[in-house]
């Protein structure tokens, strides 16, 4: 498919692979000076994010606490800036900011009450250089090549999570980690070659007219993530669930015209290919992402090949759901550069 400048969705998403790449680059040339920060030793560390940099910190912090293995949460800005007592901040902890443009004013106000009140360590991971956020912190972390001209996040949020993989493998200085991160670039190339007639193709069928995303673990933050893409490109009834905690009520909401898209993980594969059984047996239609080949008889399946651990992959999972996010919504007559209701930056009076 021919796609012009206008689309600049359709672009961003495509283009990940050379934003993950020049990521990494970036990451791994930063100084001494921070490399003996980001290494120093806390009690806690907690992400804070608006949207889809909230659903982005519940990610970061399931890798985190696997990598570094320190306890570490998610909080949303609003929550932390308006219930900070609520949250039971450890004294010397480090509060990681996450913001595209670092311009969201909730995570401003987190940010400025976590350095009063708690008076811990400061981190903003951002796409933009010299924005606001820059200016409150002790240490700033920018992807590259990220950037985005559309509303809805696509490459910003993957980069910012590949470079959050990366501060991980840093922090807990595991070399093997950060080795396999450098191969994401070259896979997502491939995923997208290989599976966009796939997410056209059930982008443009308008019969499915509800989109349940099911991931767990580390997973779980991703599925949410792909939830908020179909919602605000494709204006699509969309929600996010663990997978197990689908079958304790939410399963009733099944139909024929549901498409069930499960982000399988090795760690429990078994039990959450079952859980897709049961779905489609209901009569949902079922979309299963998983690096190799699992049981037969779905209806659709994205294979990545990955070859790195599935502590390592949450990033390859979304390139997929996005073009499928946007295909439908060019199906539908959206624009997808310009989702209705949305501004690319929330900023409260």
């Amino acid at each position: 498919m021919n796609q012009n400048d206008e689309n600049f969705t359709y672009n961003e998403i495509m283009s990940q692979s050379s934003s993950w790449k020049a990521t990494l680059d970036g990451a791994s040339k930063q100084s001494v000076e921070f490399l003996e920060w980001i290494r120093k030793p806390r009690p806690e560390v907690v992400f804070t994010g608006c949207g889809s940099t909230y659903y982005l910190s519940m990610v970061a912090a399931s890798i985190w606490r696997t990598i570094v293995g320190v306890p570490t949460d998610a909080m949303p800005g609003s929550e932390l800036w308006l219930y900070t007592d609520l949250a039971y901040l450890k004294p010397a902890s480090l509060l990681v900011a996450i913001s595209r443009s670092g311009e969201t004013t909730e995570t401003l106000k987190a940010l400025l009450r976590y350095r009063a009140s708690v008076k811990g360590d400061t981190l903003a991971l951002t796409c933009y250089a010299g924005s606001e956020i820059t200016h409150h912190v002790d240490q700033v972390q920018l992807t590259h090549l990220a950037d985005e001209r559309s509303v809805a996040q696509t490459r910003s949020f993957t980069s910012m999570l590949v470079l959050t993989q990366f501060l991980a493998g840093l922090t807990a200085e595991k070399q093997d980690y950060i080795e396999s991160l450098q191969k994401l670039p070259g896979v997502c190339e491939k995923v997208l070659s290989t599976y966009e007639g796939l997410a056209r193709e059930l982008g443009n069928d308008l019969e499915m007219d509800q989109v349940i995303l099911l991931g767990s673990g580390i997973n779980y933050g991703i599925a949410c993530e792909a939830m908020l893409k179909m919602k605000e490109m494709s204006l699509t009834s969309s929600q996010a669930f663990h997978f197990m905690e689908f079958r304790h009520g939410p399963k009733s909401i099944v139909t024929p015209n549901t498409l069930i898209i499960g982000l399988v993980n090795d760690l429990a594969q078994d039990q959450e290919l079952k859980v897709l059984e049961e779905m489609k047996a209901l009569g949902a239609r079922i979309l299963v992402l998983t690096d190799k080949p699992e049981r037969a008889g779905f209806d659709f399946s994205v294979e990545l090949h990955s070859g790195v651990p599935s502590i390592s992959r949450a990033p390859l999972f979304l390139p997929v759901l996005q073009l499928i996010a946007y295909y439908r919504a060019k199906r539908k007559g959206l624009n997808p550069d310009q989702p209705k209701n949305l501004s690319s930056v929330v900023r409260l009076s």
